[in-house]
């Protein structure tokens, strides 16, 4: 059998993987996107995984399944464009498809954003600025109902 979310035999199909699964997926991109960044990002700590708590989704309904969300505020980065090129090589390299790449993000902002989904469903978005950079990561959708618990 193959998964429209992978195109490959035996994975599984969307939301079938358990929470840990997609929990440790979703902490892991949080934590490949910070070390790609360019910057320091204060609070972040990949092996804090304490009072986590899921967001409804939708996988066969509207909200039918829950995924973990984050978004973290970093340090500021010399040349935006650069990091964002960056990361976008980086993405591409790893099977992500490029969404929009946002090089105006309006006067007085010396920011730009980047997103990129993955072929599981979760979503990265990274805004580089000469200011403040953020990363904001959404997980894929379980079904499984642990994923309706605080993480431990």
């Amino acid at each position: 059998m193959s998964s429209p979310n992978s195109g490959q035999p035996d994975e599984p199909g969307p939301g079938e993987r358990s929470a840990e699964e997609v929990f440790t997926d979703f902490m892991d991109a949080m934590e490949d996107t910070v070390q790609q960044s360019g910057t320091t990002w204060p609070g972040w700590d990949r092996n804090d995984t304490v009072d986590y708590v899921s967001e409804p989704c939708g996988v066969h309904a509207r909200a039918d399944g829950r995924l973990y969300q984050r978004q973290i505020k970093g340090g500021p980065v010399d040349d935006p464009s650069a990091a964002v090129g960056r990361m976008k090589a980086h993405w591409e390299s790893k099977g992500y498809t490029i969404g929009n790449i946002f090089d105006n993000m309006g006067a007085n902002t010396t920011g730009i954003e980047i997103t990129a989904s993955t072929p599981r469903g979760k979503v990265l978005i990274f805004t580089p600025s000469k200011h403040v950079s953020f990363i904001m990561v959404m997980g894929e959708c379980t079904l499984d109902p642990a994923a309706r618990k605080k993480t431990t």
